[in-house]
């Protein structure tokens, strides 16, 4: 039995669904690679076709991806689009042009966003529950646009501090946002609850960082833990709440 102060979250794929009719990462990004494509020919780029464009960015990306969760280098979307640009050896347009491009990318693959069921619910009982709440993603997007998605399926009022990896270089599993995000909400690790659904960067952050990890197998796309034994694993957002007024001495029954 031990008593938690605060929860904190992953995002995509514990929260809300980014990867639309697509099953495997990175092809999830070929909306957003086709949006930031079109963009970039409009604006004259001498860019080859879309399907070019994208396979070098399927081949640049897990590359870059792997450096910025091992803190070696910060990854955003601008960053992603300048090296599939050098890649393809076409000079970098100006700052503005990339930008857009950047949040074009953003949105196509956000406007098939949708919440994890019971997501919304979960987090308002949580904190009818007293518990404070955080947030960590991993991600290249800006935090502004996972913000919007929040407000958009009416959850980011629950949260107490958030972290957006590429805002701030700060990527999990390295501690240093999980130990952010714990100065922020005033909490200590061991009262405090992470769950997220990637063993790699969820499990193996948040057990290094002292927390009490709950793994969210929410889908097939991390088909193996790799050996890391979270805290407790469940299937539907719904177990969290019983799982923690369970463990929780503050809770009732």
């Amino acid at each position: 039995m031990k008593g938690f102060d605060a929860v904190v979250f992953d995002l995509g794929g514990t929260l809300i669904e980014y990867a639309g009719e697509y099953n495997t990462w990175p092809a999830l990004e070929a909306p957003g690679l086709t949006a930031a494509h079109a963009y970039l020919r409009e604006e004259g780029l001498p860019i080859p076709d879309v399907e070019n464009f994208s396979r070098t960015g399927y081949t640049v990306l897990p590359e870059r991806w792997r450096q910025a969760t091992s803190g070696t280098r910060n990854l955003t979307v601008e960053d992603f689009l300048v090296e599939i640009l050098a890649n393809l050896s076409i000079e970098r347009p100006n700052g503005a042009v990339i930008e857009k491009a950047a949040r074009l990318y953003e949105s196509a693959i956000c406007s098939a966003a949708k919440p994890i069921p019971h997501s919304q619910e979960t987090l308002a009982r949580l904190k009818a529950d007293g518990y404070k709440l955080g947030l960590i993603s991993n991600t290249m997007f800006s935090g502004e646009a996972h913000m919007a998605d929040l407000a958009k399926f009416d959850m980011a009022k629950f949260f107490d501090a958030r972290l957006f990896s590429a805002d701030v270089n700060a990527w999990k599993p390295n501690l240093a946002p999980f130990q952010r995000i714990l100065r922020e909400l005033n909490v200590k690790p061991e009262n405090t609850v992470f769950i997220g659904d990637d063993p790699a960067a969820d499990i193996n952050g948040g057990l290094r960082a002292g927390m009490y990890v709950v793994h969210f197998a929410s889908s097939d796309r991390f088909p193996s833990s790799d050996g890391l034994i979270p805290n407790a694993t469940i299937h539907s957002l719904p177990e969290l709440v019983q799982l923690i007024r369970r463990l929780d001495v503050t809770q009732p029954p």
